[in-house]
């Protein structure tokens, strides 16, 4: 594939739906996209499952999206670490996976776990938890206070939380029946939730005031029928006594780096909160992974961090813009980039700042930028939903796919009048319960994503597609167009060169045997008549 200046237009969230019960794209809300891949170089991608570096049935997300095509398919997780932490034996002799145990026994206090679920949650972090616990037990730990946190998925907006719930069950509670279940919470209310909300939560598990539940089960079926979801359920308690004492100690498994932040902060601060009240202000925290902007509480192992990242197989003589909402900026550079605390003088971003207005003035700064004939590669994010601007609705969806067109028409105008190239798919498709007339229903469009080559000197017969391909296989078509030797899974291109290369070894192939056999003929006719 040869060298050209590309944009990769990240259409995030589109996808194709599983289930057809209602149609969302069509060629009426997207005709540019609908002639383009007539005429251009169209497949659909896998977005989920092993292919992608996931479990079995679990679909992209923003986050493991930017993450799997950074690495090429190839991330070093933190469940990687806790496996060969545990193998190496190195887990249960951790000074910070002891300490927190040896805090609770020392203090005849109650040990709290915090464990998330999801259908992200398999066997190796279930795994994981039967070692702490197992090591608790052992050390002489009296009680140990389950806080599970529901959300930790690749899909929103699913009832995922009652099964989850049997799972642990099964695989936790069934060994060590001695712990508790003591709270229950979506990722909202210890995770990305308002500090005042999480306040409330923490209260709660304080005073024993508050939503007391035994039923879990039936509780969360009530919360569902609210409308609430496995990400913005509020939480409640399930023991009827405060939870969190003085000298209580806490281990959170933190497998997502900003996992309980605002909780432990009003922990660790109880009186910022709750000047007046009865709270307690010596709690020890503790945690597997570093918690975002909390370096005070101790963590057991440093971060995993892959070798290779996108941005290192783009030479430092290409220039790389990256263009994307203000608040999503931070984490897919970072991303690219490999986390680093610099970036190297090529890489250049420009953050929009108005969401509702994102496909307008996406479409502004990417003409603008195309024009200039400045950058090597640019990359846009130009996200389909928006949750904190879009409405919950399949009405908003269908008028977000018209504004993306309009979008990628002029994305397409602008690139065939400097002869870039144009990669347009997603690295996730958006799996959403969403108000379709009166009733609730869910869009998925999570399973497979587009993936549209625009280059006016390659025709959609100049392409020939492998079986497989993930989006993952785009971070690698872009590198070999840069120049590195990579293995590609997605395409293999024949150009008009190629085409005749391959023209004359046929003839040669052909012609081979031709002279051999007019070879023995004339042999067979000189032995007959000599």
């Amino acid at each position: 594939m040869n060298e050209k200046k590309t944009v990769l237009f990240l259409m995030n969230g589109f996808g194709v739906e599983a289930n057809k019960s209602f149609e969302v794209y069509s060629k009426e809300t997207m005709p540019t996209f609908d002639e383009l891949i007539k005429y251009y170089p169209f497949k659909l991608l896998f977005a989920n499952g092993e292919l992608i570096g996931a479990n079995k049935g679990e679909v992209s997300n923003f986050k493991s999206g930017y993450y799997n095509f950074s690495t090429f398919g190839h991330p070093r997780t933190k469940e990687d670490v806790l496996n060969e932490k545990i193998a190496a034996n190195e887990f249960t002799n951790n000074q910070v996976v002891n300490s927190s145990i040896d805090i609770a026994v020392k203090n005849n206090s109650n040990l709290h776990v915090v464990f998330t679920l999801g259908d992200k949650v398999g066997d190796e972090r279930y795994e994981h938890l039967k070692n702490y616990l197992a090591l608790a037990y052992q050390k002489g730990v009296k009680q140990v206070y389950l806080h599970l946190v529901l959300g930790d998925s690749s899909t929103r907006g699913l009832k995922l939380g009652n099964r989850c719930l049997t799972s642990f069950k099964n695989r936790i509670i069934r060994y060590y029946p001695q712990a508790k279940i003591a709270s229950i919470s979506s990722r909202m209310y210890v995770k990305d939730g308002k500090p005042d909300d999480i306040a409330n939560f923490y209260r709660m598990m304080v005073s024993a005031v508050g939503e007391i539940w035994t039923d879990y089960a039936g509780t969360i079926n009530k919360k569902y029928e609210l409308g609430m979801s496995d990400d913005n359920m509020n939480g409640f308690i399930t023991i009827r006594e405060r939870l969190l004492l003085e000298g209580d100690s806490i281990f959170i498994f933190n497998y997502s780096n900003n996992i309980a932040k605002t909780l432990c902060e009003i922990i660790l601060n109880p009186k910022k909160y709750f000047p007046t009240s009865n709270v307690p202000t010596n709690i020890s925290i503790n945690s597997l992974f570093t918690i975002n902007n909390l370096s005070q509480i101790p963590h057991a192992f440093p971060d995993a961090i892959p070798d290779v990242y996108f941005l290192d197989k783009i030479p430092e003589t290409k220039k790389v813009l990256i263009i994307a909402t203000k608040d999503r900026i931070p984490y897919i550079s970072k991303t690219l980039n490999g986390f680093r605390p610099s970036f190297k003088s090529n890489i250049s971003v420009w953050p929009i700042e108005d969401k509702v207005k994102r496909f307008e003035v996406t479409s502004q700064y990417l003409a603008a930028y195309i024009n200039q004939n400045i950058y090597d590669l640019i990359v846009v994010d130009c996200e389909l939903y928006e949750p904190s601007v879009d409405a919950r609705t399949i009405d908003q969806i269908k008028n977000n796919l018209k504004e993306l067109d309009k979008c990628l028409n002029i994305a397409y105008n602008r690139v065939i009048d400097k002869n870039y190239r144009l990669i347009a798919t997603s690295l996730y498709g958006i799996r959403e319960t969403l108000k379709l007339t009166s009733t609730m229903e869910l869009v998925d469009l999570s399973q497979k994503t587009p993936f549209l080559l625009v280059d006016k000197e390659m025709r959609r017969v100049d392409v020939v597609f492998k079986q497989e391909g993930t989006f993952i296989d785009v971070a690698k078509l872009i590198a070999i167009s840069f120049g590195f030797k990579m293995p590609n899974n997605l395409i293999v291109i024949e150009t008009e060169e190629e085409k005749k290369k391959v023209g004359k070894k046929k003839i040669i192939i052909i012609a081979i045997p031709i002279i051999l056999l007019l070879a023995l003929v004339v042999i067979y006719v000189f032995t007959m008549y000599f």
